[in-house]
């Protein structure tokens, strides 16, 4: 379910109690999303005819815009466009002119449009209206969330709903480029990055929940203007970075195996077995890699662990380069997540660097290849 359409009750209820104009009364708008989420938030009776505010619009994942004279507002969102005007009878849906059946108004700040339309417009129906109760209720309302950037003249735009990918070419051609394979739902942000070789490594990131406790990562490699690899993984309580490019390979996971990708061609050069190597069932981080060596960290203990790609073995950082009471701490506290919060900054040598985000004193911490770090 859209998360949005919880938070419509919550920024509408104090028009309830708040002043109205003359000719217009309070009444109750409820409604049950496609996904039987249920809600009840404000409406208003004006003429004899039901109005709702246009914020579920907004929450439905319609972003506004108004015109300079604040008249006329225009709401889109994926594959959906409704443009009304305070004062007017018609209005625009999806492209066609319409009649909206009553004329918006404003009041408190707030635009409304008769109920009859905007459920309409969301793809649901009305089921009924309670003239002694003053109560319109309605169901199968439908959510158009979108998110969108531009890169190399290209728009890509994210359907959270469907979880479906599209890009739009620089002459208005849109066509779908991924199944992403799950709806995405709110904080979601798009990481470009051209490789070497020519391919763009795309991350779509959707950080959701409350307070945003879940991280999924949707990662796609494209040629040519297709998807030719993707992966997409999920995170609990955790927000570290995924390293991506590792000399000449691309870097895949799916927080169980990590495939190596040939840049260029965009062959899998190497499957590695993440919950093997760590010795712990559990989702992964992949947090830097090289030849020789290999560094992941489990979702749920948290130990940033060493592997050596040469022998398999496995070290515990936190174990080689924290202190005795640093130790403790990463072994016991739990917020904001359990284990250490070693950092890798760079190889130099057979050294690798880390920092500890847990104290931020600006030491460098250093773990020899070579074997000799005591």
């Amino acid at each position: 379910m859209d998360k949005k359409w919880l938070l419509v009750p919550i920024l509408v209820a104090s028009l309830l109690v708040a002043p109205v104009t003359n000719a217009a009364t309070p009444a109750y708008f409820v409604y049950i999303t496609d996904e039987g989420g249920k809600a009840t938030g404000s409406a208003l009776i004006k003429e004899g005819i039901a109005y709702v505010s246009t914020s579920y619009w907004e929450a439905a994942g319609l972003r506004v815009v108004w015109d300079q004279g604040h008249k006329r507002a225009e709401y889109t969102g994926w594959e959906k466009k409704i443009a009304v005007r305070i004062g007017s009878k018609t209005g625009i849906l999806d492209g066609k002119l319409v009649s909206l059946g009553g004329a918006p108004f404003e009041t408190n700040g707030q635009l409304y449009v008769p109920a009859d339309f905007l459920v309409k417009s969301l793809g649901g129906e009305t089921v009924s209206w309670d003239a002694a109760k003053k109560i319109y209720t309605a169901k199968e309302l439908k959510s158009f969330s979108s998110t969108s950037a531009k890169f190399g003249g290209n728009t890509y735009t994210v359907d959270k709903k469907a979880g479906r990918l599209y890009v739009t070419d620089s002459s208005g051609r849109t066509r779908l480029l991924a199944n992403l394979g799950s709806e995405l739902y709110d904080m979601v942000a798009f990481d470009f990055q051209k490789t070497p070789k020519g391919l763009i490594y795309l991350t779509l990131t959707d950080v959701y929940g409350e307070p945003h406790i879940h991280n999924k990562w949707y990662t796609l490699i494209i040629k040519d203007g297709g998807v030719i690899r993707q992966a997409s993984v999920g995170y609990y309580m955790r927000y570290g970075n995924n390293v991506k490019i590792a000399g000449n390979q691309l870097l895949l996971t799916d927080g169980k195996t990590l495939r190596l990708i040939e840049d260029g061609t965009g062959n899998v050069t190497q499957t590695l077995d993440l919950t093997k190597l760590g010795g712990v069932s559990d989702t992964y981080l992949v947090e830097g890699m090289d030849d020789d060596f290999l560094l992941i960290r489990p979702n749920q203990q948290g130990f940033l662990m060493l592997i050596d790609r040469k022998t398999g073995s496995e070290t515990l950082l936190y174990k080689e380069l924290l202190d005795p009471e640093q130790q403790n701490f990463a072994e016991t506290n739990d917020l904001p997540f359990f284990g250490d919060n070693l950092k890798f900054v760079k190889r130099e040598g057979n050294a690798l660097l880390f920092t500890n985000e847990y104290v931020r004193d600006g030491k460098v911490y250093k773990f020899n290849l070579s074997g000799n770090n005591k």
